[in-house]
């Protein structure tokens, strides 16, 4: 068996129903196209990841699945999604890539759960699929034949992930779409 599991733990050790949601979803991500690296876990620790402790609550208990959805060969990761199991209920949706919290409102990808630590991990790898299966295309806007500015965006509804220092904003049509990643729905030449 390969040393590049997925959801790696350091010398963490985790509680029963946190190894039983981790073992689930390391069984699921074994069919994953995506490689070991993209994804990571975190264990609740002093410091609260990814959210605000509410009135009386310690940072203690929520444990952290998280992914960047990479462009292949490019080496950029176009967004961080993310879920925190608490317990026999799970939260997820795009999270910052740094800080990992949660943005201030819920984003389209947001889903939450609650079940078993089986029925939270298939509803987690679940969401994590299909996040990864949605098309992803480039925009790109040329100077001089060569790439003046570019962005990514999920092709089937539109939503911006990352662009070029350049606003692409005001630069009109791009001069070529190009499919980066996903299912895609262009036609060969667009």
């Amino acid at each position: 068996m390969a040393e590049n599991r997925w959801f790696p733990l350091d010398d963490d050790e985790p509680d029963e129903v946190q190894a039983a949601f981790i073992d689930a979803l390391r069984e699921r991500a074994a069919s994953w196209s995506l490689t070991p690296d993209d994804a990571e876990v975190l264990l609740p620790d002093y410091v609260a990841y990814g959210y605000r402790p509410q009135l009386g609550e310690t940072s203690f208990g929520k444990l952290l699945v998280y992914a960047d959805l990479p462009t292949p060969g490019l080496h950029l990761s176009l967004m961080t999604v993310g879920a925190y199991l608490d317990g026999s209920k799970i939260r997820g949706d795009q999270l910052h890539n740094q800080l990992l919290t949660f943005p201030a409102e819920p984003t389209p990808l947001a889903f939450t759960g609650s079940g078993s630590p089986a029925e939270l991990a298939a509803s987690t790898a679940d969401w994590f699929e299909t996040i990864w299966r949605r098309p992803v295309v480039r925009y790109n806007w040329l100077q001089f034949r060569q790439v003046y500015a570019h962005r990514f965006l999920f092709a089937d509804t539109g939503q911006g992930l990352i662009e070029s220092r350049v606003r692409t904003a005001a630069l009109g049509t791009p001069d070529r779409i190009v499919h980066v990643r996903g299912e895609s729905g262009l036609s060969e030449g667009e």
